[in-house]
Order: structure tokens, then sequence, then C-alpha cells
């Protein structure tokens, strides 16, 4: 019975109490966000599948649906911020809604009686602005800047971003499909009398007018794709190009043409000085990525959120 009356054993119970005490009523003033009912899960399916053309797999609605419980946890922070006080965008909204619904009295009282009906409850527009500042708040709330190792180490994992293809300057002459005439046997025949070394002024007045003209400078195979369609890059691909020698005829969308390279600038790879500062955007992106799903669990503390990954009706109680 001694040991019942000992200070040291009262303090450890009441520290004990306390704690369990405080736990609960923690749990207690959490917000519940509720599950999504059956309406709003089909309007997500419908959503996807009027963008998408085809069904959502049950894991791709499982996470529309974690998406929009998210959004409404958000919504509800937001709220708990007191956003729709004092965001001008959704108070000029606001003001809005009142004039449209036939409120009467000053901006201010317009303004009152459109909260007092819950118009921003309901007013996708002032949502969707006040969800974004919440998110905007979680992006930067556990933002840190990269050392340059950091960066380097980004600029190596990212080597494929920083390759600059290969690129040509060249001088073409096209041959119509739109003329009579066979247009691979015309360029055929001015191949011929031009020879493979001819200069470029005896290839005056050959051929037809061309849209982007005939002197093309550092294109790439992609921007020849733009300008020429597939066939005509593909077959490049398959020449042997030596410059300042005339080769074909290839194939365009629009008919052939022979081609001149004058000359050829091999790939190569931005040096990290050079991309410097896109490394720099690439890392805050991804910490603003970071950060945000850190908050958003963070909040997961304040709020019950429904968890439907498995069973839309269970309850997370992290």
């Amino acid at each position: 019975m001694r040991f019942l009356k000992q200070p040291l054993l009262h303090f450890m119970v009441i520290g004990l109490l306390l704690f369990t005490g405080s736990h609960y009523l923690e749990k207690q003033q959490r917000e519940t966000i509720d599950p999504l009912d059956n309406e709003t899960v089909q309007g997500l399916r419908d959503d996807w599948i009027r963008q998408t053309g085809r069904l959502p797999s049950q894991q791709q609605l499982n996470a529309m649906q974690q998406q929009e419980l998210e959004s409404r946890m958000l919504f509800a922070e937001a709220l708990r911020r007191n956003y729709h006080r004092d965001d001008t965008v959704v108070l000029q909204r606001l003001l809005r809604d009142a004039e449209f619904l036939g409120i009467e009295g000053s901006d201010e009282e317009k303004i009152r009686a459109a909260m007092t009906l819950g118009v921003h409850l309901s007013d996708e527009v002032i949502k969707r602005r006040m969800v974004q500042r919440v998110e905007r708040s979680g992006r930067l709330r556990y933002i840190e800047s990269p050392a340059v190792a950091d960066l380097q180490a980004l600029y190596e994992a990212e080597s494929q971003r920083w390759i600059v293809p290969a690129r040509y300057s060249f001088r073409h002459i096209f041959y119509s499909a739109d003329r009579p005439e066979d247009p691979q046997q015309r360029a055929a025949n001015d191949l011929a009398n031009l020879g493979k070394k001819g200069a470029v002024e005896s290839a005056a007045g050959l051929g037809d007018p061309f849209l982007h003209g005939q002197e093309l400078n550092n294109r790439s195979l992609q921007d020849m794709t733009f300008m020429f369609g597939a066939q005509f890059s593909d077959a490049l691909q398959l020449q042997e190009i030596v410059t300042q020698e005339w080769l074909g005829p290839l194939p365009s969308a629009y008919g052939q043409h022979l081609l001149r390279v004058s000359e050829i600038y091999p790939e190569s790879r931005r040096s990290f000085a050079e991309v410097k500062p896109k490394l720099e955007q690439l890392w805050r992106d991804e910490q603003e990525r970071q950060s945000l799903r850190q908050y958003i669990g963070d909040l997961r503390q304040r709020y019950v959120i429904a968890d439907i990954t498995e069973d839309q009706g269970r309850v997370l109680t992290q």
C-alpha cells in the first residue's frame, strides 16, 4: 500500500491519463471527409471515358477517387483557414453569384448573404480557387535549395534530355506530284544532267516552287519530318551523305526531291552550365511535388478521410 502513495507513481498515472485524454480529444476533433457516393464515382468514370474514349481500370478509378477525396480535404482546410473571406477572386465570384441570384444591398451585404446561403460551398470556381491556394501553400512548405552536387546528379540522370540531334543545312530541288509528268523520273533526269558535283548555280530554274523555299539551314530529322513527311526523313537516313554533292531522288508527302547537303552538325550534348537554369527548375518542380505529398500526408492527421484503395467504406485512422 505504501507503494501506491509514492509521488512518482502519482505523476506517471496523471501523465498517462493526460496523454490518453488528449489523444482521445484529438481524434474526436478531427473532421471527417465523407466517402464518395455512387453518383460521384460514376461521374468520375464518365469523365474518364469522355476524355480517353475507354473505360478506366480499377486502379485508375481508385486513383481518381483518392484524388477527389484529397481535393475535398484541401477544400475543408481552405475553409478552416477562411480563404473564402480574404481571397479577392473568391469575393468577386461571390459578388457575381449574389447579383445573379438577385440579392440586393451593398457589395459587402451581397457577399455576406451569398455566404449565408452557402454559395461558396457549391460554386466550382470558388472551390477550385481555394483548393489551389492550399496546394500552393503545400508546395512551398518543405522546399530546399539544391546543392551543385544535386544538380550534377540530376544532369547525369536526365542525360538524354540534353542531347541536341544531328542537324543539316541543305538545298533541295522539288518535283511536285501534282504535275502530269512522273516526278521521280524528272528528278532522275535532272540529277543525271547535273552530276553529283553539279554547282548550285546549275540547278537554278530546275524543279517546282516549294512552300518553305529551296534553302534550309540547321534542320534536324524531326524538322524534316514536319516539313516533308516521314517518307523524306526515313529515306534520308538510308543515304550515305557526302557534303556538296547532290543525292536523290528522295520521296516526300508532296513529290520527289534532289538534295545537296552543305553542312552537317553532329549530335551533341548541352553542357551543365548551359542547362543549369533548367536543372534548377526541374529540381524545384520535383521538390514542390514531394512537398505537396508530404503536406497532404500531414493534413491527414487533422482529417479522417475514406480509404478507397481496398474498401471504400473503410476509414484511415493514421
